[in-house]
């Protein structure tokens, strides 16, 4: 599979933690990833969503 840096980068940070997005972060720019299964998503009340890394994320780094 073929990412691109922010996708490594973004994955390789997600590796060590979940990350909850800020409220003006632009969702399109890891879309991909999401679309793949390498990374998971979950909407919270505050209106933010976690994203979280899959196993099949995990073996793509």
């Amino acid at each position: 599979m073929d990412l691109t840096a922010t996708e490594r980068d973004f994955l390789g940070r997600l590796a060590c933690e979940a990350w909850i997005s800020p409220p003006l972060f632009d969702h399109e720019i890891v879309a991909r990833l999401v679309e793949l299964g390498l990374v998971e998503t979950e909407p919270l009340d505050s209106g933010e969503i976690e994203y979280r890394i899959t196993a099949a994320g995990r073996d793509a780094l």
